[in-house]
């Protein structure tokens, strides 16, 4: 049996630890979503035949042996997984920014929680100036976005931290976040 890190598909606002297995001619894929990867078991688990597998095992089916040896146990803190949430949080900085593009031009409920989910992750990140980085990835000029994140607090998408970057998606920000991505698929 062995793991390594994956990159879970799917939405591409979701954040958490993808985590794999391999058990016999299986794969089995655990996720954790953010904020609960040190507790509790994974949110969910896809079990697939792996492609080098052996054909008459797999053509058995998943056996409870199978079920039995999944370690559903909290990944081990370390280095991998940081390294996977940081690539994580990096594709998804990446998606939303691919969102942005396709947006209209001009100052929507829709372009305001982008950007400051945008934000939320630099931060997450750990930029502590993240607007220069929002700059590179948006074209955007710094005065601009300052303002934008302005608006997008005092609209209700983003919560204020007094003295330095931060500040957390509000609900109405998740809700239009999961608006957008319906209007995607």
């Amino acid at each position: 049996m062995t793991s390594e890190e994956i990159k879970p598909e799917g939405d591409p606002f979701r954040l958490g630890l993808a985590v794999m297995q391999r058990i016999g001619p299986w794969n089995v894929t655990m996720y954790r979503p953010a904020g609960h990867i040190d507790s509790g078991g994974p949110l969910e688990i896809t079990i697939e035949p792996a492609s080098d597998g052996d054909p008459q095992e797999i053509a058995r089916g998943i056996t409870t042996t199978v079920l039995r040896q999944i370690n559903t146990s909290a990944p081990p803190p370390g280095e991998a997984r940081e390294r996977n949430r940081e690539k994580l949080a990096a594709a998804e900085m990446y998606a939303l920014t691919s969102v942005l593009k396709d947006l209209p031009g001009r100052i929507t409920d829709e372009y305001l929680a982008v950007v400051s989910a945008l934000y939320v992750r630099a931060v997450d990140l750990g930029h502590r100036a993240p607007v220069p980085l929002l700059e590179e990835l948006t074209g955007t000029k710094q005065a601009t976005l300052k303002g934008h994140l302005r608006a997008a607090r005092q609209r209700g998408f983003l919560t204020k931290v007094e003295g330095k970057a931060g500040g957390q998606l509000t609900d109405k920000a998740v809700e239009t976040l999961k608006g957008i991505d319906a209007e995607q698929e």
